[in-house]
C-alpha cells in the first residue's frame, strides 16, 4: 500500500483515503478559480519499484495567473 500524498497547492484529490492500492492511480483537479498549467496531467500512480512502495512524481501545477 502507498499512504496518503502530499498535497499541492490550489489542487485536490479525487479520492481521499488513508492507503492506496499498489498500481492504483489518483487524479489531481485544480480548485475552482485555478487552471492547469501545460503540460501537466494531474495524474500520478503508487508503483512497486526496487522492493519499495512509492507515487510516481506528479506534474501538477494549478494557476489563477492568466498569463
Amino acid at each position: 500500500f502507498c499512504g496518503p500524498p502530499k498535497a499541492f497547492p490550489h489542487a485536490s484529490l479525487s479520492q481521499k483515503k488513508h492507503y492506496y492500492y499498489v498500481g492504483q492511480v489518483l487524479h489531481f483537479k485544480c480548485w475552482s478559480g485555478y487552471e492547469k498549467r501545460c503540460p501537466t496531467s494531474g495524474t500520478f500512480m503508487c508503483k512497486r519499484v526496487n522492493g519499495k512502495i512509492i507515487w510516481t512524481p506528479p506534474d501538477i501545477q494549478c494557476t489563477n495567473d492568466s498569463s
